[in-house]
C-alpha cells in the first residue's frame, strides 16, 4: 500500500486566495480609514490656526504685565501696544542663528501708563545693510502698533560699538537702554503696523500660531483606531491561512494509504507478486 504525495505548502496558500483578496480588502479600507481620519486631524488644525491668527488682538497692558514672566500661552498672541519710539540711536541691529543670516532693525517702543518699553522688530534687510545703511529713523509721535508676541531669545551678546548682537536676549539688553523691560518682544504684525516698518525694510513674517495638538484629538484617535483595525485584519488573516492549511494537512496524513485496488487500471503496480 502506498499513500498520495502530500501537497506543498504553496498549494495549500494558493487555494486560500478568496481569503487573501478579502484580507487585502479590509487592510486597504483600514489604512484608507486612517488616513481620511489624519487629514480631518490637521484640517481642525488649520482652522484652530486661521481662527488664532484672525482673532482681535488685545491691548497688552490686559495680558500681559510688565515684569512678569513670559507665559507659554503668550506666544504667538496678537497684541496692541500705544506709545512712542524711543530715540532713533537706541535702535539695534540683530544677526545671528534665529534671523536666519538676515539684519534685523529692533527699537524700543514706551508703553503708555508704564516705564517699561517692549522691544519692536521693525524689519529685516540684508546683511550688508547693518554697514552700508544708517539707522532709520523712527516714526515720531505717538503710536499705535499690533505685534504678535515672541519670547526672549537665549544666547544674545552684548552691543558692541556698531550696536550689533546675535539675539533678542532681554537680560543682556535691560543695562544697554534706559528702560525697564518685557521679557519677550514684538514682530510687527502687517499691514497695521506699516507706519512703523522702516523704509525699504521688509517685515519679519509672524510664524503661524502654535495650536495644541489636542485640538481635533478625536479624529486622531479615530485614525488610529482604524490602523489598528487593520493590524488585526492582518493577524486574523494569518492565523485563518496557517490554520486551514494546517487542517488541510492533518486530514492527509490521517487519510488511510492506497490499496492497489484503489488505483486505475492503467496505473503500474508495484510490488506484486508474478
Amino acid at each position: 500500500m502506498t499513500s498520495a504525495a502530500r501537497p506543498s505548502t504553496a498549494r495549500l496558500w494558493l487555494r486560500l486566495t478568496p481569503l487573501h483578496l478579502f484580507a487585502l480588502v479590509a487592510l486597504a479600507a483600514c489604512v484608507a480609514g486612517g488616513f481620511w481620519q489624519l487629514g480631518a486631524y490637521e484640517s481642525r488644525q488649520g482652522d484652530a490656526a486661521r481662527e488664532s491668527a484672525a482673532a482681535a488682538p488685545a491691548p497688552i497692558v490686559d495680558v500681559w504685565g510688565l515684569g512678569q514672566p513670559f507665559r507659554t500661552d503668550l506666544q504667538d498672541r496678537r497684541v496692541t501696544v500705544e506709545g512712542r519710539f524711543g530715540p532713533v540711536d537706541e535702535q539695534f541691529w540683530v544677526r545671528g542663528e534665529m534671523t536666519r543670516g538676515d539684519v534685523w532693525l529692533v527699537a524700543p517702543f514706551v508703553v503708555d501708563g508704564s516705564d517699561g518699553a517692549l522691544l519692536v522688530v521693525r524689519g529685516r534687510a540684508d546683511p550688508s545693510a547693518e554697514r552700508d545703511a544708517a539707522i532709520p529713523a523712527v516714526p515720531e509721535g505717538r503710536q499705535q502698533l499690533s505685534v504678535v508676541l515672541q519670547p526672549s531669545q537665549g544666547g544674545g551678546s552684548p552691543l558692541g560699538r556698531e550696536r550689533t548682537t546675535t539675539a533678542i536676549t532681554t537680560p543682556s539688553l535691560l543695562n544697554e537702554l534706559p528702560y525697564r523691560l518685557w521679557s519677550g518682544y514684538g514682530l510687527l504684525a502687517a499691514p497695521s503696523s506699516e507706519g512703523a516698518q522702516a523704509q525699504g525694510w521688509d517685515i519679519v513674517e509672524p510664524p503661524d500660531p502654535d495650536v495644541s495638538w489636542t485640538v481635533g484629538l478625536k479624529n486622531l484617535a479615530y485614525a488610529l483606531q482604524w490602523w489598528v483595525f487593520g493590524l488585526f485584519a492582518v493577524v486574523m488573516w494569518w492565523r485563518m491561512c496557517r490554520d486551514q492549511v494546517d487542517e488541510a494537512r492533518a486530514r492527509h496524513d490521517a487519510a488511510p494509504p492506497e490499496r492497489p485496488a484503489d488505483r486505475p487500471a492503467d496505473q503500474p503496480a508495484d510490488n506484486l507478486a508474478p
